[in-house]
């Protein structure tokens, strides 16, 4: 089969390092390779191959006809794709549930990706084939910001069309930009829209692409369409885009997920993505190039090259070139990451036994948006060990940005949803009280004195309550010791997925005139870092025990944060 063989070369290639790409494409291809050479023979994995089903799929690319490019015009489509476009049509129309075949594994795709790449072909070439073999009846909309860019992506469609005889009878095309082309064959149709999610909210879309996503600043539109999906078999939600001079952009927040499902922090099974963009260390050379421009064709190489010598030339140009041909989002602040999630993770245990320990607990509290934490901690021979527990109220669960399923997570243990819409401080107090039925002795409690005075009273009649501020002088060399200590292998923690999100997301920031930093209380895409301010708070308490103190290294921010 050609289109799944072309697939297959391109994964290999890329896996083998013949393909200069990004580590995240090295990443998906490995999973496919995986998938479909061994998981999918094993009784529990859930997904499986159809090759029946992209022989389809393959017969409709023999009919398609390139309707503009470089020496392709009237070329068949199966025969002059690449394998880039060749591996994502496989992943998006090959994988099923063994369940339901009609099933697609896929439910959320990305494709990342600069100018001069297809990205609009690979739009209209989705839709024709989804317009083609989904069920009767079913609605495809594409959404877009600018109405002018609305309509290339039905332009594209209109094109390959008519430059494809055989097919062409079975299409009813409209030459407005509101107007539907329909598939005569099965009653769908593809409808083109701006973005205006008042408008978009009672159409019932089987798929739709949110084409040039990098351009919204908020999830009005994407929420529209996704609302109206609720009771279609194949929800299929696509997101392609190219880079923007936007800082506000929600793409960076998508990025942002998709690199911690290929990091590990977060499983998604039904996630496809492809990101193509220079590394920062490559913007300006030719393996950047590459990396961000999967379509090898020399005379888009060239003119690429001759705008990145003008734009080394001239500042005022370097914007357009970084955003739209090595597709960086220009205006992404860069953050200081607090720690490399790999040596992180190396601290991950199945169980910590709290039995026989003396702890200290860190509590961070919220009222809705944030996770209230406590974290529970103890010191063993130069080592910290660590169980974090997070708490959030069930009404804020429909209004929360993060893709996390809460549901699932209080399932496994690592959180406890509460009624209402703020969080249950009684819970909370209830659970740090019975954390002494592990047989353990609370040294005491750490808190910042910030929400629920009167629990933090209530538990100060029983234990030593300990409240500290989130300042420079008094959190800044607990901060940097514990980073010390994960990167020494001294901190474990009980496996917790919402405490490895939290770290993936922490960040510092810098004080004004000394070297001291602070955790962010949240990133630019406002995500959490409750759990690993609660155990710093703990860890606060203890890395100073037993630990000798040279009088000469005595500082003044030390006195400050002992209380001297």
């Amino acid at each position: 089969m050609i289109l799944l063989d072309k697939a297959i070369k391109y994964a290999t290639d890329v896996v083998e390092g013949k393909e200069i790409t990004t580590k995240e494409v090295i990443i998906q291809c490995k999973w496919f390779l995986i998938d479909y050479n061994k998981r999918q023979h094993k009784d529990d994995f859930e997904f499986y191959f159809d090759t029946s089903e992209m022989e389809k799929i393959e017969g409709i690319l023999k009919l398609l006809n390139f309707a503009t490019g470089l020496n392709i015009v009237g070329k068949t489509i199966l025969d002059g794709l690449w394998g880039f476009q060749a591996f994502f049509l496989c992943n998006i129309f090959g994988w099923r549930f063994k369940t339901d075949k009609r099933k697609f594994r896929y439910r959320d795709v990305t494709l990342f990706i600069p100018r001069k790449n297809a990205k609009t072909f690979i739009c209209a070439l989705i839709l024709i084939i989804l317009m083609l073999t989904e069920d009767k009846h079913s609605e495809f909309y594409s959404i877009c910001l600018d109405r002018e860019l609305a309509g290339e992506v039905k332009k594209a469609i209109t094109q390959i069309i008519q430059a494809s005889p055989v097919v062409e009878k079975y299409f009813k095309l409209s030459t407005t930009l509101s107007g539907k082309i329909i598939c005569k064959l099965t009653n769908s149709y593809y409808q083109a829209r701006t973005a205006e999610a008042n408008r978009n909210n009672s159409i019932r879309p089987s798929a739709f692409i949110a084409d040039e996503i990098g351009a919204f600043r908020d999830y009005k539109n994407i929420t529209a369409m996704q609302s109206g999906q609720l009771s279609v078999r194949n929800p299929l939600r696509f997101k392609l885009t190219t880079a923007y001079a936007e800082s506000e952009s929600i793409m960076l927040e998508e990025l942002d997920y998709i690199r911690k499902v290929y990091d590990g922090v977060i499983e998604d099974k039904r996630m496809f993505a492809l990101l193509y963009y220079a590394e920062d260390e490559h913007k300006w050379d030719d393996i950047g190039l590459q990396q961000a421009n999967p379509l090898r064709i020399k005379e888009n190489y060239q003119e690429i090259k001759d705008n990145r010598k003008k734009a080394l030339e001239k500042p005022s140009e370097r914007t357009e070139f970084l955003t739209k041909h090595m597709n960086i989002f220009v205006d992404d602040i860069k953050e200081n990451k607090y720690i490399d999630f790999t040596y992180w993770k190396k601290g991950e245990l199945e169980k910590i036994d709290l039995e026989g320990k003396e702890v200290v607990v860190g509590v961070d509290l919220s009222l809705t948006t944030d996770l209230t934490a406590v974290d529970i901690m103890y010191k063993k021979n130069g080592q910290y060990f660590l169980k974090s527990h997070a708490f959030l109220p069930e009404d804020t669960l429909p209004l929360r940005r993060e893709k996390i399923d809460y549901r699932q997570m209080e399932k496994l243990g690592y959180c406890t949803i509460t009624k209402g819409n703020i969080v249950d401080y009684l819970v909370v107090e209830d659970y740090i009280r019975n954390i002494e039925e592990s047989n353990c002795k609370i040294k005491c409690i750490v808190s910042d004195p910030y929400n629920a005075l009167q629990m933090m009273q209530s538990l100060a009649n029983d234990y030593e309550v300990i409240m500290l501020k989130q300042t420079y002088s008094q959190l800044s060399p607990s901060i940097k010791s514990f980073r010390d200590d994960v990167y020494k292998g001294n901190i474990f923690y009980e496996k917790n997925k919402l405490l490895d999100w939290c770290m993936s997301n922490a960040t510092t920031v810098k004080g004004r005139t000394t070297d001291d930093i602070l955790l962010a209380k949240e990133n630019k895409n406002k995500h959490r870092i409750d759990l690993v301010v609660a155990a710093i708070f703990a860890y606060s308490q203890l890395y100073l025990i037993d630990e000798s103190i040279n009088i000469q290294e005595v500082t003044e921010d030390y006195l400050n944060m002992m209380g001297w």
